[in-house]
């Protein structure tokens, strides 16, 4: 084999690996946070996400099955409104970041509660990540909550970043032959 052929193939895999790498990178804005999962509020509660934004039931209007809410981050409040049962909240920036229906509203003399479900978290690419994922269920206000650090990881916070390393180790152990020296007959 040419030494010419084997530096092409050695270009055009690591090519291939850079490419596999920058998809795996780009999907991290579109990391999943809450997969689908249901929250349940009563008038005045709120539910805090990962990554700063609260969901906070106002009011319910019993006599119309409404209810008054109200997304925020920081304390800023960056949507609010009425929404009737099967309503979407959606909040976006340049991708979608949450994604919130509104399931059951149930109202009693002794109070309102309101169902949300399905509940989905992307990751937002403009705030920091959050240090570790929990079971997906995110956090209610106030309730503190413990956290196994992560000390024990390699440095790379890329999901699927190992996998990226085994294929490349793969590869370019496959490819040890090709690039061996070539010998000349004197």
């Amino acid at each position: 084999m040419h030494r010419g052929s084997s530096e092409t193939k050695l270009l055009i895999t690591l090519l291939l690996l850079c490419g596999l790498f920058l998809s795996v990178a780009s999907g991290i804005q579109d990391t999943v946070l809450m997969d689908g999962t249901g929250i349940f509020l009563t008038t005045g509660e709120s539910w805090t996400f990962e990554q700063g934004y609260v969901l906070t039931v106002k009011s319910v209007n019993q006599g119309t099955n409404e209810a008054w809410l109200e997304l925020s981050l920081n304390e800023n409040i960056i949507r609010e409104g009425i929404f009737r049962e099967k309503d979407m909240l959606v909040y976006s920036r340049d991708s979608e970041i949450l994604n919130i229906t509104v399931d059951t509203i149930y109202s009693s003399p002794t109070g309102e509660l309101v169902t949300f479900m399905p509940v989905y978290q992307y990751l937002d690419p403009q705030l920091p990540a959050p240090e570790t994922q929990d079971n997906g269920q995110g956090g209610q206000s106030g309730e503190e909550e413990s956290r196994a650090s992560d000390e024990e990881g390699d440095g790379f916070s890329i999901p699927g970043f190992g996998i990226v390393w085994a294929l490349a180790g793969i590869m370019l152990s496959g490819l040890a032959g090709y690039c061996s020296p070539v010998k000349k007959n004197k």
